[in-house]
């Protein structure tokens, strides 16, 4: 069987599937509050949160040197693969017992927290290809699907709608909005809204840095003048004939102007102040531990957008924000896709992730949030030691079956995890009902580094996930005349292990 390579996985996926194209912030949602008819009911559980902040670092985290961390392994010219168990220490965290990769002394004092879940597996291996393995963890459902399956944060929004009036459902923090080329195309399918609609789509904030143009007046433009010019445009309005004046579409276009109105004030505006409005101490908090100088990468440098982006879901989640997903923004071969100097490289993503995420937890626990928010860190798979000659190309299934016997690092460029590694990968979970410090499920101390206790499906993470909202794991929604579950044929099984 040929193996395909990313580029040529894209193309075949979107040739048959068809992309969909990311619409702008305002206009995705404007068009949820203008067009969007009552979800069917589903039976409901009793929820434990009311809120998620999904934090996504998409490229492959090395579970072994972060959430899951073996024996340090200093590098030697000529080891052997199957010696490279870890390339950093472990450090101890606030969980007797729970330890962490060091360079994350930050999350390790938050840990308290949270619910370790070390065994995530999949009987798919997705070889070379980040997209599906991404689609599949946003989705639930492996691609091709046969049509457009929901992301988690559209099944949330259309399931449970918003919490509070004019903050939509599911916000998406930090992907440029960008339909430049293939691969960015099928990530926007698979964070969007699929065969519900672009009413369900995500509100897209892409730099929280930069503010949102979309909710500002023109210049010139003072809120008075606009609400005078809205009046006389609905008064000019009703002197139109009766059948364009009652007309559905007619109607929708009045609810998107006053909801455009709406915005301007609404909660989602008054969330971008954090600048003027959080201590100096707190904005610092939330800010990368690293230069754009120190980086070996310069050309992918993201700045104060991640951190900054986990700062404003909080204040969101203050303003009744349902869902919100802050993305680590992925690039081929950039950030956590690591396929040479994985140790160095690592060292530089821990710098710019530890810090914020732990300022996140600390934030929420202050305010008496973290109870009924839910906070999940989830990557697409894990990683183990490179295929030679060149990481990256695995043949579907080799990770999972090498001891690294026969791998030779030479150099400090092949010292790290570069492989892909499908079938075992760590989730971290925070607040929302989940049962704090614990760690759930164990992997293999030496290569392959199976799960070799508990193993979970991800479809059972999600019907967790599902649970803690009060949603059932069989909630379905019709399309082409049958029911298109939120889990896999609603068959997901919630791991009430985790759950407090």
């Amino acid at each position: 069987m040929t193996q395909l390579d990313r580029r040529e996985f894209v193309k075949l996926s979107l040739a048959s599937g068809g992309a969909l194209m990311a619409p702008s912030a305002l206009t995705s949602w404007l068009g949820h509050r203008a067009q969007a008819a009552p979800a069917p009911r589903a039976g409901r559980l009793p929820a434990k949160a009311d809120s998620v902040i999904m934090i996504w670092l998409p490229g492959g985290v090395a579970q072994t040197d972060t959430w899951d961390p073996k024996t340090h392994t200093p590098f030697t010219p000529g080891m052997k693969g199957s010696e490279l168990l870890g390339t950093c220490p472990s450090i101890s965290t606030s969980v007797d017992g729970l330890r962490l990769g060091e360079g994350l002394e930050n999350m390790a004092q938050v840990m308290h927290h949270g619910t370790v879940l070390r065994s995530l597996t999949n009987e798919t291996k997705f070889g070379a290809v980040h997209l599906k393995a991404q689609y599949y963890m946003m989705t639930g459902y492996l691609f091709p699907v046969g049509l457009k399956a929901p992301s988690l944060g559209a099944a949330v929004g259309r399931t449970l709608g918003a919490r509070q009036e004019n903050v939509p459902p599911y916000i998406y923090i930090g992907r440029d909005i960008d339909t430049s080329d293939t691969e960015k195309q099928f990530i926007s399918e698979s964070i969007g809204p699929g065969f519900y609609g672009v009413k369900y789509a995500p509100f897209m904030i892409p730099d929280p840095t930069q503010g949102l143009a979309t909710l500002a007046a023109a210049s010139g433009m003072t809120t008075e003048g606009i609400d005078r010019r809205l009046e006389y445009w609905k008064t000019v309005g009703k002197l139109a004939a009766p059948q364009l004046r009652e007309s559905p579409k007619a109607e929708d276009y009045v609810k998107i102007m006053e909801s455009a109105r709406a915005m301007m004030d609404s909660p989602v505006k008054r969330a971008f102040d954090f600048a003027k409005e959080e201590k100096p101490e707190t904005l610092e908090a939330y800010e990368p531990k690293i230069l754009h100088g120190e980086l070996q990468d310069k050309s992918y440098f993201y700045g104060r957008r991640f951190g900054h982006g986990l700062l404003l879901a909080r204040r969101l989640v203050e303003r009744g924000a349902r869902f919100v997903q802050v993305e680590y923004q992925y690039g081929p071969f950039r950030g956590f896709d690591m396929h040479e100097n994985g140790q160095s490289r690592m060292v530089e993503m821990k710098k710019q992730i530890d810090g914020p995420i732990a300022q996140l937890i600390r934030d929420l626990a202050d305010r008496g949030l973290l109870e009924r928010t839910l906070v999940v860190v989830a990557t697409e798979f894990g990683r183990t030691i490179a295929n030679q000659p060149k990481a990256g190309v695995e043949p579907i299934g080799f990770a999972e079956q090498q001891s690294g016997e026969k791998l030779i690092i030479e150099d400090e460029k092949m010292y790290g995890f570069h492989g892909h590694f499908s079938s075992a990968n760590t989730l971290l979970f925070f607040g929302g009902g989940f049962k704090p410090g614990l760690v759930y499920g164990r992997t293999a101390e030496r290569h392959p580094m199976v799960p070799i206790e508990n193993p979970v499906a991800l479809t059972d993470v999600h019907a967790t996930i599902y649970k803690t909202l009060g949603i059932p794991a069989d909630t379905a929604y019709v399309t082409e005349g049958r029911p298109f579950y939120v889990t896999k044929d609603g068959k997901g099984k919630a791991i009430d292990a985790l759950l407090a």
